[in-house]
């Protein structure tokens, strides 16, 4: 829909190999870009919001962190967080927290992708999953500086098996997000390589107006329960 792109997608479409993007059960990483610190002084209002914002956020949302971990640990055996390796800036890996949504060991088989029925989802898991309340736990990664509010998603390093050196250069040169341009403008719905679009075009982009844009959008749609499995 309309509404779903805050403006229109550039293309970044480069020579790839022939077929459809295929993902590795045993999780292995993709070959890591060499990355230069290039300071982008237009990004220089990112870290400090994003310290404020987190700290507030993890201060006023305690009481919510306490309910939603009883209900994990009352409903399934097994830890709270579900914790998981993700490139970061410049694909400097670090491990991602979740509210654990699925049954303990379920990623024990490698990383996949979660359908609508997805057996290994709890009861709770599916609540927490559908109201995005499993990202919560996100906000620890942004304040200890591993990511931010708003930028592109953090990826297992296979997921970018088929983006270019070039694309991923320029995708890791920003700290991945909680929510980004990609999730406003269709998140799981999305090819994989319409999302490597997505994230370059926000990298162009970037600004103070544009991620109060995607904020926005991300808020309309965690209310309406948007794109989520």
């Amino acid at each position: 829909m309309d509404e779903q792109r805050l403006s229109q997608s550039t293309s970044h479409s480069a020579a790839r190999q022939s077929g459809g993007p295929h993902f590795d059960p045993r999780n292995m990483p993709a070959e890591p870009a060499v990355v230069s610190h290039e300071v982008r002084t237009g990004y220089f209002w990112k870290r400090p919001a994003d310290i404020m914002l987190s700290g507030l956020a993890l201060v006023a949302l305690a009481p919510l962190f306490l309910v939603i971990s009883l209900l994990i640990k009352l409903t399934s055996p097994g830890p709270v967080f579900f914790r998981q390796q993700r490139l970061g800036l410049n694909e400097r890996p670090f491990s991602i927290f979740k509210f654990r949504s699925m049954r303990a060991g379920s990623d024990k088989t490698g990383a996949q992708f979660t359908s609508a029925n997805d057996a290994r989802v709890t009861g709770i898991g599916r609540l927490i999953r559908k109201t995005s309340l499993d990202e919560l736990p996100q906000l620890i990664n942004i304040f200890r500086g591993e990511m931010s509010l708003i930028g592109p998603r953090p990826y297992i390093g296979f997921e970018l098996e088929n983006a270019t050196p070039d694309e991923r250069r320029k995708r890791a040169s920003v700290r991945p997000g909680v929510s980004g341009l990609a999730q406003v403008s269709g998140r799981s719905s999305l090819s994989q390589q319409a999302v490597i679009d997505y994230d370059l075009q926000y990298v162009e982009q970037c600004s103070l107006k544009f991620d109060i844009q995607i904020l926005i959008q991300t808020i309309r749609k965690v209310i309406r329960c948007e794109g989520t499995n």
